[in-house]
């Protein structure tokens, strides 16, 4: 299977996963956005990064690339993501037919590969273990999201702007002084 067709199907795995818990799923159009999928939870929206694992047999693990990569009729280009192009990224394990959600902040933090051990003879858990199914984060994250959001505030003091009625009320004084 080629990569562009391996990237779908863990795309539509990640949006039946998403749709089974009742969230939106918006998709952008073309492949040029350092994101794959919006998903709207609960009224907040997560900018998400879909990768598909592959299984290295020589380690005897699942592997997948954590840089963007670019292609055109010439070169690929891999560049590291940034912690500002996705909320977090679903990386598919099609053998198992799951996800390790991990925070952009985490997956980005791996050199260029992220190895994920599946394997129950260890002598310590892997750091990938706690983002194994973890999809309580992305809900967690949107409800502390929706809550800054919702702060109580006059409209016009949250970015320091004045409101065109404001500026009105403001000139019709300053002419009656």
């Amino acid at each position: 299977m080629s990569t562009k067709l391996t990237g779908d199907i863990a795309e539509q795995a990640a949006i039946l996963q998403a749709l089974k818990r009742g969230w939106g799923v918006l998709k952008p159009v073309g492949d040029r956005l350092p994101y794959d999928l919006v998903l709207d939870v609960n009224g907040v929206l997560a900018k998400i990064q879909v990768k598909h694992a592959w299984f290295d047999e020589g380690r005897g693990n699942y592997v997948v690339d954590n840089r963007r990569t670019k292609t055109n009729r010439r070169a690929m280009v891999r560049e590291v993501y940034k912690p500002s192009d996705f909320d977090f990224a679903l990386v598919y394990v099609p053998d198992l037919d799951m996800f390790y959600v991990l925070p952009v902040e985490v997956f980005i933090s791996y050199a260029s590969e992220i190895h994920l051990v599946e394997a129950e003879k260890r002598q310590r858990r892997p750091r990938s273990a706690r983002y194994r199914d973890a999809w309580n984060l992305i809900l967690q994250w949107a409800a502390h999201r929706e809550t800054d959001a919702r702060s109580p505030v006059k409209f016009g003091e949250a970015v320091g702007v004045v409101i065109p009625s404001q500026a009105l009320r403001a000139v019709s004084l300053e002419g009656k002084v």
